[in-house]
């Protein structure tokens, strides 16, 4: 105590460099173990969330939020909040939503969680045979793909099935997609939903399941299929307020195929005007006298305009990238 306050009554007269007193108390003379002695590891964080938050909007599939909301309606201020609060949910690029309870009295802006979503809806129809219930909407973020680029191809409702596909060509796509389509489904309680999804599997037999988890009690409900393996990784949300299906936030863990395989190499000739013309003058000073045994001469002829073409015809060393137009 006393060499600290001997210490900050001439602070004024310290050096820069201060020389440590045997005599001062362990407090003092021990070693800085803060965060400047610390060795930190360089690089960032991996994973697939932190993948996509790096690139939001420009992930090789688009982020989806999926659940079963039971009336969008009486749900917007949650919606709106997670919109808010939540980064993922802020940049999610679809959300989607069945059993949204909409009818056409009430208008899209009214739903709209925020400005940077445009809202595309299948309402309930006069042929479908409900009376109450049904109703899907997609929410499409305006800044991976703008409202001019999404088209609505089917709308469909009946007792057993409802329907929305939509086809949409965002900003950033890789080059072995030229657009996309999600097609947004629901199953009635009444309707056998595993004989439905048998005959899915019959009729489509590339498609795989991403949602692992149960969404509603022990039973997982709610599915995302996609033609690709290992595209998805399905994340458990909070459900929103009273709906009684677990919100499913599905990461994109696929890779652009420029990132998944590598460059190729190879020698290729250049042919010049000035390598052709000497080819051709070698071709013409060659002696092309025949020999009886035909076969012995083929292949002479053919070795040895292969050795001139090497001889005469430079090459050169040329990279392909997966991406690359044939």
């Amino acid at each position: 105590r006393d060499a600290l306050i001997s210490l900050s009554l001439h602070n004024t007269h310290l050096k820069p460099s201060l020389t440590l007193d045997p005599r001062w108390p362990t407090e003092i003379l021990r070693e800085n173990k803060g965060r400047d002695r610390r060795k930190w590891p360089r690089g960032k964080q991996a994973g697939v969330r932190n993948r996509l938050r790096a690139r939001a909007h420009r992930a090789p599939l688009p982020s989806i939020l999926l659940a079963n909301i039971q009336s969008l309606d009486n749900k917007l201020d949650d919606l709106r909040a997670r919109i808010k609060v939540q980064m993922d949910i802020r940049d999610c690029n679809l959300l989607c939503f069945t059993k949204s309870w909409l009818i056409p009295a009430l208008l899209s802006h009214a739903i709209q969680p925020a400005e940077f979503f445009s809202v595309h809806r299948m309402d309930r129809m006069a042929d479908s045979g409900k009376s109450r219930g049904g109703e899907m909407c997609v929410m499409v973020n305006n800044s991976w793909c703008s409202n001019a680029n999404v088209v609505t191809l089917a709308c469909s409702c009946s007792p057993n099935l409802e329907l929305l596909a939509l086809k949409f060509r965002p900003f950033y796509l890789p080059w072995e997609f030229t657009w996309g389509i999600i097609n947004t489904m629901y199953i009635p309680p009444q309707a056998n939903m595993d004989t439905a999804l048998t005959n899915l599997k019959c009729a489509v037999p590339n498609l795989y399941q991403h949602v692992t988890f149960p969404t509603m009690g022990k039973r997982t409900l709610d599915h995302c299929y996609t033609p690709y393996k290992d595209s998805y990784k399905a994340l458990a949300h909070p459900l929103f307020s009273k709906s009684d299906h677990t919100a499913i936030f599905l990461i994109p863990k696929n890779k652009q195929r420029l990132k998944r395989e590598s460059l190729i190499q190879r020698e290729v000739a250049c042919w010049t005007d000035q390598s052709v013309a000497a080819l051709q003058d070698a071709l013409d000073d060659a002696d092309w006298d025949s020999t009886d045994d035909v076969s012995e001469f083929t292949e002479a002829v053919v070795g040895f305009i292969g050795k001139l073409v090497d001889d005469t015809i430079p090459r050169t060393t040329i990279k392909k990238f997966p991406n690359q137009k044939p």
